[in-house]
């Protein structure tokens, strides 16, 4: 299943009811899927893999216990460190 920014347009109530219906039916059809999103905490809460992208260009790969040991703050110095930009968005940095 590929979810494109499934939730960006939604407040944030309806975007967590959709992340539980997302995770359940994931979970329940045993389906592969990619998520594409710039909410970095939920980049870090759903799913076994975190990547992130820098000018059509993977930077960051993270599985295992480095990317259970990761946090949003962490994750945001790493890309700025890799990229050599600073992100200036809030909005990645939403729940």
């Amino acid at each position: 299943m590929l979810l494109d920014e499934h939730t960006a347009a939604l407040d944030p109530a309806i975007a967590k009811k959709v992340m539980v219906l997302t995770r359940q039916i994931v979970e329940e059809d045993k389906l592969c899927t990619l998520m594409i999103t710039h909410n970095m905490k939920a980049s870090l809460e759903f799913g076994s893999r975190t990547m992130m992208m820098h000018e059509g260009r993977i930077i960051m790969d993270l599985q295992g216990e480095e990317r259970r040991q990761m946090t949003v703050d962490h994750l945001i110095e790493q890309f700025e460190k890799r990229s050599g930009t600073e992100l200036a968005n809030d909005r990645m940095l939403l729940a």
